[in-house]
């Protein structure tokens, strides 16, 4: 750093680019500021959009100086500061929250009386709480040149909101990616994927190449919560599993809660995946295409009125049906996807949140010999409106915390699908439409940070099959669940080393007269800065669920009933214990071991009597236990990437005591993911190796005639295959392994960055299978491998301004 003058102060620019690691390289670069310059810092942010970034940081006794840090990386904005100011170094502490870049640097100006202001340029300037008395004689240009300092710029790097939230919250069984995770990790068929990226962090595991859909700790993929900016998503994938709806421009921030999550999520028993959009801060029109071999996706985004309000918009389409058209061949199915998020801050500081979201899957045949249809998708509809009050909010009398935030939301979500097989002759259709308003109050002070919450939602499920499958039941169903929901939840910093999550939340269904208490407690005792044991204990319930079988390779889609007076809520207790440690500012290590009990899982019955209402569905219990860990390293310089592994047990009994090892149990998981970055060229790979998933072996198969349960008589000229089988789930697929490698390459052409991409999956052709299938009119009898994906290059390239 380079003195401009040995009496004169020493400032400090905290200078930023964009991404989790702010840089500046080169060498350094003065620029002349005139400290006393400028304008108060005011809550709306002075008209600079850097100064409207909503940061939730939390300062837990750290330095003035680190905290300023801290807000100039997050809301990328210049600061500059004496490092000699008398209290620049005193410790602070100013709990977690929502609230804005300028009211954060206000709440630390109004517990150092540091002055704020805001210079023309955006830059902002702390000085001391006296300014500086002003001559009698205005000074010559020359001491008005000694009056302005040289500023030099110097490298500065981010805390992850990992690091941050380490020593503030317990975060047992919680992970992240952000939206610059998501690409390295999962470039495969040219389509960077969030769920895919998922997969790979431990406790996560996929049934197989084929399914995006997430196993968690031993539980079914219809366990998982999905939320988008808060609002439920209840089928949120492409073509059975491949891919997932959330397009990578569009996402933001995503966190995963594999167990033990706190009492503000409920209505599943295995996680949560809370996506939160982008928002795009920059005042010009940006954007991103993405052009690949199946698909493009396309994004734009701006800042508008000044910081005050944002909007983005994205869209895809695949399109290998159009392409197989031009060369006269029929690929009968495509798939859709539109988002939009607009976020505007109201008079008085309210800030308003909207999200629209439409996904449709299509597939079509239509000639002499064959006439289908299939479509299913997702649509939704979101708000949220928040208020947050700098000084609390004071009810009946009493002072409501140092600051309090209330938050209300409403969201329409539904998911559709209408099937015609053989001119009609088989139909399936299913529709969830959830309706659903929520809201929140917190209050937050030094040790406390606690809300009260509701939620009442209306589902409206309908069910109907004309044909008796093998997977669905013959039946039909209409339905409408009514829930009520409150929760409350206190995080308490008990002491410097141990901190506390505890709360609760009951639920009731109408429909089912049916009322649940579900505790919730999660304990973080800090043996060091660095190091902390952490535990975990909840109850959770799930009265939405799918239909589809457990050991059912293979989830084209979901069909979602509701529980009623017949079908009751399934429930589930968690219990976790784990060891985090930070090795370095930027690795961090984890391990956890949970143990799970499920009771009332529901899977349709095959003995299914169409004269009896109420056997469509057998109850299951269940018990799923293991542990992971994930040794991360984020990014920092070249390099970051995660090895991951996960070693989970999962049990099911049906009513007759017969216990099985349901298809997602995967003993052994393990993922290596590596991103190395130079100037120009960005290499990632990701190498998973896992044990076998359980499945029914076919012994023998036999023709039988098909029974009609509606004329009660057996149908004419008609006869189906039928199988004699070994014990459900009682062998095992062989193990299996894959590396993909994708590489991409930097560049420019005018004022676009344009990065073409090569992606190769299982790029040394292992041979994984994900089933078998059986020939038994061959003599001898013969079994074939159903394959994985085998070597599969893409190639793509995204185009940025």
């Amino acid at each position: 750093m380079t003195v401009h003058n040995a009496f004169r102060r020493l400032s400090v620019i905290v200078s930023l680019s964009v991404g989790l690691v702010a840089i500046v390289d080169g060498p350094a670069m003065a620029q002349n500021v005139r400290l006393e310059q400028g304008t108060p810092l005011e809550p709306n942010g002075n008209g600079v959009p850097a100064l409207r970034t909503f940061i939730t940081n939390a300062f837990d006794s750290i330095s003035v100086q680190a905290a300023l840090t801290m807000i100039a990386v997050h809301a990328r904005i210049n600061i500059t500061f004496d490092p000699t100011l008398p209290g620049i170094d005193a410790r602070i502490t100013i709990p977690a929250h929502d609230r804005t870049a300028a009211t954060a640097l206000l709440e630390i100006a109004r517990v150092t009386r540091f002055r704020i202001n805001v210079l023309p340029s955006g830059q902002v300037v702390v000085l001391p709480a006296a300014p500086v008395r002003a001559s009698a004689h205005p000074p010559s240009d020359s001491a008005a040149a000694e009056s302005i300092q040289k500023l030099p710029v110097i490298r500065t790097e981010a805390a992850r909101q990992e690091r941050l939230s380490f020593g503030v919250l317990p975060s047992v069984g919680t992970l992240s990616v952000s939206g610059r995770d998501v690409a390295p990790a999962s470039h495969y068929l040219a389509q960077a994927d969030l769920l895919r990226s998922v997969q790979l962090l431990p406790g996560i595991e996929a049934r197989n190449d084929y399914s995006a859909g997430l196993n968690v700790r031993g539980g079914e993929a219809d366990q998982n919560l999905i939320l988008l900016d808060g609002y439920p998503i209840y089928n949120p994938f492409h073509l059975g599993g491949l891919f997932g709806t959330f397009m990578e421009p569009m996402v933001g921030r995503a966190d995963v809660y594999t167990g033990g999550f706190p009492a503000r999520f409920d209505g599943r028993l295995s996680s949560v995946l809370d996506v939160r959009s982008a928002e795009e801060t920059r005042s010009a029109l940006h954007g991103t295409a993405e052009v690949s071999l199946l698909s493009t996706t396309m994004s734009l985004g701006s800042a508008v009125n000044g910081g005050r309000g944002s909007w983005m918009i994205a869209g895809r389409r695949t399109y290998a049906d159009a392409v197989a058209a031009l060369a006269k061949q029929v690929v009968p199915y495509h798939f859709g996807d539109a988002q939009v998020h607009f976020t505007h801050l109201l008079p008085g500081d309210a800030r308003i949140a909207l999200t629209a979201y439409t996904g449709l899957d299509v597939i079509g045949v239509y000639n002499f010999t064959d006439r289908y249809s299939v479509n299913w998708g997702n649509r939704l509809l979101g708000g949220t409106l928040t208020k947050s009050f700098p000084n609390g909010l004071s009810l009946l009398g009493h002072q409501m915390g140092d600051s309090t935030r209330v938050e209300q939301q409403a969201s329409i979500s539904r998911f559709g699908i209408d099937a015609k097989i053989a001119s009609n002759s088989t139909t399936v259709s299913n529709e969830a439409n959830d309706f659903r308003v929520a809201g929140a109050l917190s209050s937050y002070t030094p040790a406390h940070v606690r809300s009260v919450g509701y939620e009442v939602a209306s589902q409206q499920l309908t069910y109907n099959s004309s044909e008796l499958l093998p997977l669905f039941p013959n039946s039909a169903y209409a339905q409408r669940n009514v829930s009520g929901s409150v929760y409350y939840d206190d995080v308490w910093r008990a002491s410097q080393k141990l901190i506390v999550e505890a709360g609760g939340r009951v639920d009731a269904l109408a429909e089912s007269h049916w009322v649940g208490v579900l505790p919730r407690l999660s304990v973080k005792y800090l043996i060091n800065d660095n190091v902390a044991v952490t535990g975990a204990f909840g109850d959770y319930a799930q009265w939405v669920r799918s239909l589809s079988r457990e050991d059912v390779p293979l989830r084209i889609t979901d069909f979602w009933i509701g529980s009623d007076s017949i079908f009751p809520v399934s429930r589930a207790r968690h219990y976790v214990l784990g060891l985090e440690r930070w090795v370095n500012p930027h690795r961090t290590f984890r391990v956890e071991g949970f143990y799970k009990i499920y009771r009332d899982l529901l899977e349709p019955n095959p003995r299914d009597d169409a004269n009896r209402p109420g056997d469509e569905f057998l109850p299951l219990a269940g018990r799923a236990y293991g542990g992971d860990f994930i040794l991360r390293q984020f990014e920092s310089g070249r390099f970051s990437g995660w090895a991951s592994y996960t070693y989970t047990v999962s049990t099911r009994t049906q009513p007759d005591g017969y216990r099985f090892f349901p298809s997602q149990d995967r003993r052994h998981d393990l993922n290596l993911v590596g991103n190395w970055r130079s100037d120009s060229y960005a290499l990632s790979m990701r190498f998973n190796a896992a044990s076998g998933t359980p499945y029914t072996n076919v012994l023998d198969e036999y023709y039988r005639r098909t029974y009609d349960p509606t004329t009660q008589a057996y149908r004419p000229f008609t006869r189906d295959y039928a199988y004699v089988t070994g014990p459900r789930d009682g062998e095992r697929l062989p193990f299996a392994h894959r590396l993909d490698v994708s590489l991409t390459k930097s560049g420019h052409i005018g004022g676009a960055a344009v990065s073409p991409f090569l992606s190769i999956v299982n790029i040394y052709n292992a041979k994984n299978a994900f089933g078998y299938g059986f020939d038994y009119t061959a003599s001898p009898p013969k079994r074939y491998s159903l394959p994985q994906f085998s070597f599969l290059p893409t190639f793509g390239a995204t185009v940025s301004w």
